[in-house]
């Protein structure tokens, strides 16, 4: 592993640090280290959950991460992360319960 790759999988790491679902972590974990697209990832996490509040909300954890973790070598990784966030917006409901989204 190359010194930028394990550096970005650490990145990756303390962005889907704290996600309790093992399979939403892994989809993303794989979207945010670009093994599979954005359109990939949110079709995983809507058939993993069954649930778009549940990734809308787990897509907002993460960008919250990146904008507090991420790191000004980290643009590819905050590049995937916005692509990310921005499929979720255009495509899920903002979760209902929560005035902050």
């Amino acid at each position: 592993m190359t010194r930028r790759a394990g550096q970005e999988s650490e990145a990756v790491k303390r962005l889907v640090e704290g996600l309790e679902d093992d399979a939403v972590r892994e989809i993303l974990v794989h979207c945010l280290e670009g093994n599979i697209s954005t359109s990939a990832a949110l079709m995983q996490l809507l058939g993993a959950t069954g649930d778009p509040g549940a990734v809308r909300a787990a897509v907002d954890d993460v960008t919250r991460r990146a904008a507090t973790l991420s790191r000004s070598g980290d643009s590819l990784l905050r590049d995937r992360v916005d692509d990310l966030t921005q499929l979720v917006v255009s495509r899920l409901p903002a979760n209902q319960g929560d005035a902050s989204v």
